[in-house]
């Protein structure tokens, strides 16, 4: 038997061997390859998306961000924007180069949400109507405010900010997102163009900036507030009313693009302030290019102005206080019946071509823009002094404590200290008479309210800022004084002219408000934009609280206008006054400014040295920092003049025999005989009504 070699089959086995293993090395480099290829997709898909989401983010709050510093002029508010801003932007100056403040419109909005919640707590009716104007008014700042957003993120839009530089949202969205594109991997691009900026809302809404008040035990439905702030794009019901809050928050921030909405639903009105961006980026992937959309929102962001000084109320009583049937004893008397009888109409006035009366062609005419609270056809009084503290309050915006604002009205007025001053001033037989006092009341930085009380002489007076108002009514309080207080011999000076006259400080009172801030802007409310005006009797703080509630000059306008000008209105001075002259110097005319007579007349004196007056100047308001008064609601006590002289009189009469009631016969003549009788009387030759002057 043959045996067979085996090494023969050898080679062809391991030639078998080899290729099996060159194909298995050849199909794993290709899975291999394989999986790196698409590694390599997947890694340029993961960076181009991250890519396209960091590039599209940045875009959204670079829009979100100029937008935030969006500015409008508006006639009602002023300055109005998305964020507060205190008053430093040098394209906010008023008329007086002095700058403004911007107002947040939510702050816009969460103020008269306030202001409404104080007046129901306090039960005032025209005050809530005040609020429910200023709500109404901050709808249509909003949209005002709105489209020149729209308009300015469109492509080649553009807005001004607080120092008036030109805002360009849509190119600061593109430039941001073109310079936030990474090149990973691949070939990928911006799609010229394609970039889209809206504005819309966020389903649901998020925490505004704005707060919820303090000082007040109420509460809001859940799901209309986040933690102390409201919410937005959802309703915030109070007393079966509405108000809706913009998204606008304390920081810039990203949102979910998929909670961004066009309009939302579920609220009577809304302002969309969100930013939803979107762009498309074209991919160049292995010779094959699509186009890819991605979008990112972003919130705008508003900072807080804390309002520091918002001004303070004064109510003064330069001669002394009512103490009689109708006392002012505390806030809420001036909203009482003494004030609101059927004799207690008002009239409004308006300053024009500049501050009455220093400015040298300024004057006072009727303001025709109506009376602020239409239901009040007679134009009370009591309504007046509503409407000045209403406007003081508005000033602390967001801020006023509710319970604080309410129990300052019940606060007990201090008396004058001292309670008498003799009068008149260094002349011989003066006589005490009362003391003037001013009540004043401050927001302090939490805004709860302090109360200071301080001595107070008639001058200087007050002047009215321009096209701001100043109410008028005469004989407002018949029963103010407890009684009439006589003070003769005086010397009475020009236009009585006796050196022997009787003065009586008599039981009426008059008034006088001087509202600063009842049309807060540079477009309606003068060359001080509703501002409060420069006041040495409050621009010093007091401690903090102090009481903390939970004449010389020829010029002028000549005696007919000047003295009489209030006799423009509805209520007229009392009759039996004469032509309300006074006699100067210790008695000014039925009018509180200065006067000085020219040798013939009474006129306004138009001397600055007289006054409270805005102070000059340019660049932040000094009235911000330092406290300025809003409002001062001042009652005047009417002081009747009189000139009396002494009249003898005599008279001749028929002797009388007083047994037989005949007529005695002289005994000479046979005539009946007579004697006469000499009698004194004083008459009052001349009298007028006015006010102390010199105290």
């Amino acid at each position: 038997m043959t045996k067979r070699n085996s090494s023969s089959s050898s080679p062809r086995s391991r030639d078998r061997r080899g290729s099996m293993l060159i194909l298995i090395v050849a199909v794993t480099i290709g899975l291999i390859l394989a999986i790196l290829f698409f590694m390599m997709s997947y890694v340029r898909m993961l960076g181009t998306q991250f890519e396209q989401r960091t590039a599209i983010e940045a875009a959204a709050l670079a829009a979100a961000k100029e937008c935030s510093n969006v500015v409008i002029s508006n006639n009602q508010f002023g300055y109005v924007g998305l964020s507060d801003s205190a008053p430093d932007g040098t394209g906010t100056a008023a008329g007086d180069n002095y700058y403004t403040q911007v107002h947040g419109i939510n702050t816009i909005i969460g103020t008269t949400l306030l202001d409404y919640i104080i007046a129901t707590q306090l039960g005032n009716s025209e005050m809530q109507t005040l609020a429910l104007q200023d709500l109404n008014r901050a709808k249509t700042a909003a949209d005002q405010l709105v489209t020149a957003l729209q308009d300015a993120i469109t492509v080649g839009g553009s807005a001004t900010d607080k120092d008036g530089n030109t805002i360009r949202p849509y190119v600061a969205a593109e430039q941001a997102y073109t310079s936030n594109q990474i090149r990973m991997t691949g070939s990928s691009s911006y799609q010229a163009g394609s970039l889209q900026l809206s504005l819309g809302v966020l389903n649901g809404g998020a925490a505004t900036n704005i707060k919820t008040p303090t000082g007040w035990a109420g509460s809001f439905a859940s799901g209309s507030t986040v933690g102390q702030y409201y919410k937005s794009y959802v309703p915030v019901n109070f007393n079966g009313r509405t108000w809706v809050f913009a998204g606008v928050g304390d920081s810039l921030k990203l949102v979910d693009p998929k909670n961004w909405n066009a309009t939302a639903s579920g609220v009577p009105w809304q302002h969309p302030t969100v930013i939803l961006a979107q762009a498309v980026q074209d991919i160049n992937d292995n010779g094959t290019t699509r186009s890819v959309r991605t979008a990112a929102a972003a919130q705008p962001a508003s900072v807080y102005d804390p309002r520091p000084n918002p001004g303070a109320l004064v109510i003064a009583f330069p001669d002394g206080p009512p103490d009689g049937i109708c006392a002012q004893n505390r806030v809420s008397d001036l909203y009482g019946g003494c004030l609101s009888d059927g004799d207690d109409d008002s009239d409004m006035y308006v300053a024009l071509s500049g501050d009455y009366p220093v400015d040298p062609v300024s004057l006072v005419a009727q303001d025709t823009t109506g009376w602020p609270i239409p239901a009040d056809t007679a134009q009370q009084a009591a309504n007046a002094c509503k409407i000045a503290v209403y406007d003081w309050i508005r000033r602390a915006g967001t801020k006023a404590n509710v319970g604080a604002v309410v129990n300052m009205h019940s606060t007990t007025f201090n008396p004058p200290n001292p309670a008498t001053v003799t009068w008149p001033p260094g002349v011989a037989g003066a006589k005490p008479i009362p003391n003037g006092v001013a009540h004043i009341f401050r927001f302090n930085s939490y805004g709860n309210v302090t109360y200071q009380s301080k001595e107070i002489k008639p001058a200087p007076f007050y002047v009215v800022s321009e096209k701001q108002v100043l109410f008028e009514s005469f004989e407002v309080l018949t029963n103010g004084a407890a009684a009439d207080l006589v003070i003769s011999p005086i010397d009475l000076g020009p236009p009585i002219m006796d050196s022997d006259g009787k003065v009586t400080l008599l039981k009426k009172y008059d008034l006088f408000i001087r509202d600063y801030a009842r049309k807060p802007s540079g477009v309606i409310g003068g060359q001080h934009a509703g501002e409060p005006i420069d006041d040495s009797l409050i621009s010093r703080r007091p401690a903090d609280p102090d009481v903390k509630i939970a004449l010389s000059g020829n010029s002028g306008r000549g005696v007919a206008e000047a003295v009489r000008f209030g006799g423009l209105g509805a209520k007229t001075k009392s009759n039996g006054g004469g032509g309300g002259s006074g006699a100067l110097p210790f008695i000014m005319p039925q009018e509180d400014f200065a006067f000085s007579w020219n040798g013939t007349a009474m006129q306004v004196l138009r001397d600055p040295t007289a006054y409270k007056k805005f102070k000059p100047g340019s660049g932040p308001r000094s009235t911000y920092l330092t406290e300025g008064t809003v409002c001062e609601v001042r009652f005047r006590r009417q002081v009747k003049v009189q000139d009396e002289s002494t009249v003898t009189s005599s008279e001749t009469i028929p002797v009388v025999d007083p047994t037989t009631g005949e007529a005695v016969l002289d005994p000479v003549t046979g005539e009946p005989t007579t004697t006469t009788t000499t009698s004194t009387s004083t008459v009052t030759t001349k009298n007028d009504v006015g006010y102390v002057g010199l105290k």
